[in-house]
């Protein structure tokens, strides 16, 4: 085929954000991801209206979304062991005013169908990444296989938008800028019949303070609530060879959920993110970009991770939209790399610090 304005490798919440974008922008994408779609992703989803929220209302799928059966989040509930809870207003609200909680499955398969309803967006699931294609030191575009065969796409700009393990970052090169030694570790679960703190309303996120041990409560589409724990590495040493029944266990010690999680009643396995290094890598070079997770991974206690992707899709859609206009690229990515920065570094660095111990969270 002939060259394409964008080619995205990975099209969940960053690269199915960002197709939409540019194509309702006029610009011609192609759009692909190793995964069929609907499917999970390891993932506690929780963002915030500042945040994804604003991004679903903005490309016409926040009622879609909310179809799901996902209820608004317009509180949150903060319980620390030992002291009466604390209702607090929901986390960085935006125009929207309120957070959201939606499994990976359905949400993604949302936001990829509406990049494939923009014009110009060509969405090919299935499909893998086998190598970039170079024009010296500038990506052109990349070699790719489905169902056993390759193809190539050469395109102005690539994006990699394929998840902290990035393999198109890999493969250019992306220098990184800042890593810190994992700290903690996360497990999480599926139920149905957990009850709202007060009366029948499902209007918060609950956190749990215990120690240094969070536990989350965030009622999502569908009838389900994710129950979340992240742990300290001593702790995931000690509860790995039997992580669903210490999952429970644990969750006991955090008394203002522990009854109401009883009651409830599992859906599916005990699943979790193991321990990943907190990494910062430049996000921009001849011909590429880096959006998410890709660019930017930080341990996913604070939650900041979805949000992350769909700013990161935003100000990258208009980095390549000013290149576009005929600006300079190397001063437009620098543009996107400041921005991403300002966005994104004193998160990454509360990320990094508090999880050192989570009883800062009370200093």
């Amino acid at each position: 085929m002939g060259e394409v304005d964008v080619l995205v490798i990975g099209a969940r919440v960053a690269g199915s954000s960002l197709a939409a974008r540019l194509g309702d922008a006029g610009a011609t994408v192609v759009l692909v991801d190793a995964a069929g779609f609907p499917s999970a992703t390891p993932s506690t989803h929780f963002f915030r209206g500042a945040g994804l929220v604003g991004t679903l209302e903005e490309l016409g799928v926040l009622d879609e979304v909310l179809g799901l059966g996902a209820p608004p989040l317009t509180c949150q509930v903060f319980h620390v062991t030992g002291a009466d809870p604390l209702e607090q207003p929901p986390q960085r609200p935006g125009s929207v005013g309120y957070a959201l909680s939606v499994r990976r499955a359905p949400l993604d398969d949302v936001l990829i169908r509406r990049a494939g309803r923009s014009r110009g967006v060509d969405v090919r699931p299935r499909t893998r990444l086998k190598q970039l294609v170079w024009d010296g030191p500038r990506v052109v575009g990349a070699e790719l296989l489905h169902d056993g065969r390759e193809t190539t796409v050469r395109a102005r700009v690539t994006i990699g938008a394929d998840g902290s393990a990035s393999t198109v970052a890999r493969r250019v090169g992306a220098v990184t800028q800042r890593e810190e030694p994992a700290t903690r570790a996360m497990y999480y679960r599926y139920v149905t019949g957990f009850r709202p703190p007060k009366g029948d309303v499902f209007d918060a996120a609950e956190f749990s303070l215990d120690g240094d041990e969070l536990a989350y409560v965030f009622p999502s589409d569908d009838g389900v609530a994710c129950v979340a724990l992240s742990v300290n590495l001593p702790t995931f040493a000690a509860m790995r060879s039997r992580h669903a029944e210490a999952f429970d266990e644990r969750l006991v010690a955090h008394r203002a959920l522990a009854g109401r999680l009883e009651r409830a009643v599992p859906v599916g396995p005990v699943m979790g993110h193991g321990p990943r290094p907190n990494v910062v890598r430049d996000p921009a070079g001849p011909g590429w970009l880096l959006v998410g997770d890709a660019g930017l991974y930080q341990d996913p206690w604070t939650g900041f991770g979805m949000d992350a992707a769909a700013t990161h899709a935003r100000l990258a859609a208009d980095a390549i939209q000013s290149v576009a206009a005929g600006d300079d690229e190397v001063t437009s990515w620098q543009r996107f790399r400041e921005a991403r920065d300002a966005y994104g570094l004193e998160d990454f660095e509360t990320t990094v610090s508090l999880g050192r111990d989570l009883r800062q969270l009370l200093a």
